[in-house]
Parts: structure tokens; C-alpha cells; sequence
């Protein structure tokens, strides 16, 4: 049953391919255990061209040897919810991707480390900072636009940050991003103290800050995204304009991991850093 790929078969397709990869089977081992007749019907399902079925799914779970029951059970949601409507279909024009992929992946994520070097995470922004940010995006060219996407961040942020249980989200900011003044000199003191209060508030929330004092810092070379899924598999996606690459590699994988426990030692604590935003909000209150 082949159809366009969309972010959940993409999810469970890479789930399925690491299973494989774990199991050392190459596409024409997979397909002949799962009873395929050839590798390109394989290939079809790790790529999210070809769907499993609800009722295929067991078959599936026994033959990659799936046993851990969150990982079963993370399996079975994406299946379930494979036709949903994702966030592009949902919100034409305004959700289309990377930002459709990415919220989905945002959404099903257990974990997440985000890196910008620009501007905080848009799951972190102060409304005046996201206003200013998309305002001065050329992407969106009228005042109705700017609303619509508005709108689109703002439920995209309550899914996420009302999630039960809550992702574990750890966020590394530099003092250049959080000092540049983006909706002037009331949007750094509301940002600062809003992601202080989100680090006090919000369950899983972790913000740390780079000090002008640290000089280079292993994330300098560019943004990155880890995410950590149910099934404990973790991917990095690295998004731009118009583009996002998702990378699964697991070597690949365990540098970005490396560079953000670097990242994490660069910065302040988690309370040095609350003690600095506090400070900052004081400053251009």
C-alpha cells in the first residue's frame, strides 16, 4: 500500500531501520524475514513510502524482536495514527515543511536538546520576542500571515509543554542571543524572565547560558536539534529556511550527543544560570 511519505511512517520507518541495523540484516535479509518478495518492498517501509497495518503490525514486532512494551506501544501510535492530519495538511501554507516535520517529530518526542545560535527556540519565546521574529521573517508578507503562523506556534508550544508526562527539554542559550535586542530593550527583560519562569514552572524545562566569558563553545560551528523518541532512539535534525536534514546515523548521532554534553559543561548550571536571567531581566526591566 504505497503512498507519500509523512512524518509518522517517516518516524516508524526509521524506527523499523534501526531495528534492522541493530539486527546486522541487510534490506534483502529484512524483507525475505518479514516475508516480502524483494528488498525495494523494504526499502518502500524504512523511507515511509509503504505503510504497516495495524494487522501487520504484530507480525512486525515479533520478527524484529520488539519486546519492550513502551517501544511496542510507540510502534502502535504511529501506526494508528499513520492517516492523521499532520501539521502541514492541518495548516497549508503556514505549517508546510521543515516546520510540519519538525512538529510532529516535537510532538512523539520523549526528550529533546535544542541549539540555535540566533534567537531561543520557538517553543521558549516570549510572545513579543516570537513576534518580532516572525515580523522580520520575509517568508510571510502580510499582517494576516504573521497572525496565522502566530497561531500555529501557539498550539504547536501548548501540545508540547502540556504534554503529560511533560518531554524533558534542555535549551542552551548564549548571552549574545539573549542581549540582542529583538523587540527592543522590554523583549530581552520579558524573554529573560519568561524563560526563567518556564526553567521554575515547566517540569523537564532546563535552560543554561554560555557567558560572554567562555569565548568559542562547542556548538559554535551551528544549530542542531536532538530528539529521543519512547523506543530510546534519538535522531539529530538540523533545519533550515526551506530544508531539514534528519540524520539516524548512530555515529553520526553520538558526536552531536558529544557536542551537547560539551555544550552543557560550557555553560553556566542550570542555577547559575536562572541567577544570570534573573539578573538580566533586573537589567533591562
Amino acid at each position: 500500500m504505497p503512498g507519500e511519505p509523512n512524518p509518522r511512517r517517516r518516524r516508524l520507518g526509521a524506527e523499523v531501520r534501526h531495528r534492522r541495523v541493530e539486527l546486522g540484516w541487510s534490506l534483502e535479509t529484512s524483507a525475505k524475514q518479514l516475508g516480502y518478495g524483494s528488498a525495494s518492498t523494504a526499502h518502500k517501509i524504512e523511507s515511509g513510502h509503504q505503510k504497516i497495518t495495524l494487522q501487520q503490525l504484530p507480525h512486525f514486532l515479533s520478527v524484529l524482536g520488539v519486546a519492550e512494551q513502551g517501544a511496542q506501544e510507540f510502534w502502535r501510535e504511529l501506526v494508528v495514527s499513520a492517516n492523521s492530519d499532520d501539521w502541514h495538511e492541518r495548516f497549508p501554507g503556514d505549517a508546510d515543511d521543515p516546520f510540519g516535520s519538525y512538529a510532529t517529530d516535537i510532538e512523539l518526542a520523549r526528550s529533546a536538546f535544542l541549539w540555535s545560535p540566533t534567537a531561543p527556540h520557538g517553543l521558549l519565546q516570549h510572545p513579543l520576542t516570537e513576534r518580532a521574529i516572525i515580523e522580520a521573517d520575509l517568508a510571510w508578507s502580510t499582517p494576516d500571515d504573521v497572525e496565522k503562523f502566530v497561531s500555529v506556534r501557539a498550539e504547536l508550544r501548548e501540545r508540547v509543554l502540556s504534554r503529560q508526562p511533560p518531554p524533558a527539554i534542555t535549551s542552551v542559550l548564549t548571552e549574545g542571543q539573549l542581549r540582542q535586542e529583538i523587540g527592543g530593550r522590554a523583549g530581552v527583560h520579558r524573554q529573560a524572565a519568561h524563560l526563567a519562569e518556564l526553567a521554575r514552572s515547566v517540569p523537564g524545562i532546563t535552560i543554561l547560558v554560555i557567558p560572554f566569558s567562555v569565548g568559542a563553545h562547542a556548538g559554535i560551528d551551528g544549530p542542531f536539534m536532538l530528539m529521543t523518541f519512547p523506543t530510546g532512539r534519538t535522531s539529530v535534525t538540523i533545519e533550515g529556511r526551506r530544508a531539514a536534514l534528519q540524520i539516524h546515523e548512530a555515529d553520526v548521532v553520538d558526536e552531536y550527543k558529544r557536542v551537547s554534553e560539551q555544550m552543557a559543561d560550557d555553560a553556566l548550571s542550570a542555577e547559575d544560570s536562572l541567577t544570570f536571567l534573573d539578573q538580566l531581566a533586573e537589567e533591562y526591566a
